[in-house]
């Protein structure tokens, strides 16, 4: 459990200093790395004797964090949205 609240914590961290507000390539790629890094540990930890709650929470969450790191690295990849959007006419 202990280790699962760690993970929970680095989650957070990460998430929130490498793929927040203020982002980069280089940090979104930084961040999917670690992304990467959580869900093996994750399976590691998560065998049937610690199938819990917190665990499934840890799961989702990794999937989220991993969903919306992607997103922002699409969007970051297209350039800010008033050039883009200027760009298409709209």
């Amino acid at each position: 459990m202990v280790l699962l609240t760690q993970s929970l914590k680095e989650l957070k961290r990460d998430h929130v200093e490498l793929a927040g507000i203020v982002r980069t390539d280089v940090r979104l790629k930084r961040a999917l790395d670690h992304l990467s890094a959580l869900r093996r540990n994750r399976r590691n930890l998560t065998t049937h004797r610690y199938f819990t709650p917190a665990g499934c929470e840890l799961r989702n969450l990794i999937t989220i964090a991993y969903l919306i790191t992607k997103a922002a690295q699409i969007w970051e990849s297209q350039g800010p949205s008033l050039q883009y959007r200027l760009s298409r006419g709209v």
